[in-house]
């Protein structure tokens, strides 16, 4: 008998010491813990690596802002520690993976999918570097093309002249001004819809998925649907975090990661941006402007030079932009 016990014992501390093993890493979102990336993307992505770690690690999500609520706080957050992992918007810290931004620019990207295909093969190509190269980064991705809601009528870019408009990053903002409209930075998404009712903007370059998200279907009143840039996103991870891991700990990230992982991301965005649009479009009245092929090309014309603005004042502008179209190509081609 005591024997058996001694011997249940030892198995008791052994299965406590096999889960004492598992690494816990901190991924944050300032999203809800319904909203759809952290729902349907960032949980089960988790959970696979865990799995795959096979107990080596538990990666847990902190919704919500648990960890920083403010969107612009998530890449601190990872540099300073408090968070392993982190969602990261870099429009909202300007200056940072500055190459990526050529995601911005208009009528370029026409899906999330292709877009992060391109992104991630950019990165993968050494063709972003500076920021991109002190962190181990999950995912390069980008989402869905913003329109511009807004809660004015506009028809043709001469309609936007003197209109407060914001934009989720910087070469976006540039664009907005190219339209002679006035650019409005340091609107995050969860004050969009508060900005907005209160007429500090007339409109914003968004999606449908951020516009279910945070709640601006009920304020907005009309929606120019062109591909007017994208926003950029990145899954980023505390380089050092990630070096001191066990290797099957290591191996279980990179599985999930990397063109893998932005794959997953652009697919599942762009569905919930097609079911969001179904969604709010029934719910509220907002009248939809989709631009003829003439009408198209206005906007095109009179965007362009925040494009060649964007190359002019980019570092190595010309290649990157000439490299990130290449992507498009054959990301679509792909698709």
């Amino acid at each position: 008998m005591k024997l058996t016990k001694i011997a249940l014992a030892a198995l008791l501390a052994s299965g406590l010491a096999g889960a004492a093993q598992a690494e816990v890493l901190r991924f944050s979102s300032f999203e809800p813990p319904v909203a759809h990336v952290t729902k349907n993307i960032l949980t089960p992505w988790a959970e696979e690596v865990n799995a795959a770690s096979g107990g080596d690690l538990n990666i847990q999500i902190f919704p919500g802002g648990t960890l920083g609520r403010n969107p612009a706080q998530q890449l601190k957050l990872v540099e300073d520690g408090v968070a392993d992992i982190a969602w990261v918007i870099p429009g909202y810290t300007p200056g940072r993976f500055n190459e990526g931004t050529v995601a911005e620019l208009p009528f370029l990207v026409p899906s999330s999918e292709v877009g992060s295909a391109a992104m991630w093969s950019l990165y993968e190509d050494g063709v972003f570097k500076g920021d991109y190269e002190d962190f181990k980064l999950i995912g390069v991705m980008v989402s869905a093309p913003n329109g511009l809601a807004s809660t004015v009528e506009i028809t043709g870019p001469a309609d936007l002249k003197g209109q407060n408009l914001r934009a989720p990053g910087p070469t976006m903002l540039s664009a907005i001004k190219s339209l002679e409209a006035v650019p409005v930075g340091g609107i995050t998404g969860p004050t969009l819809a508060e900005s907005a009712s209160r007429g500090l903007i007339a409109g914003t370059l968004t999606q449908f998925g951020a516009i279910e998200t945070f709640r601006l279907g009920d304020v907005i009143s009309h929606y120019v649907d062109l591909p007017l840039g994208a926003t950029p996103m990145l899954i980023v991870m505390n380089q050092a975090k990630y070096d001191s891991l066990s290797d099957k700990a290591k191996a279980a990230i990179d599985q999930h990661s990397g063109a893998a992982f932005s794959a997953r991301f652009g697919a599942s965005f762009d569905a919930n941006v097609a079911e969001a649009r179904a969604r709010i479009l029934a719910e509220n009245d907002i009248a939809v402007l989709e631009p003829d092929a003439a009408l198209s090309a206005k906007w095109e014309e009179a965007m362009a030079v925040a494009t060649a603005d964007w190359i002019a004042a980019t570092d190595n502008g010309q290649a990157i932009y000439d490299a990130f179209r290449a992507g498009i190509a054959e990301a679509s081609a792909a698709n």
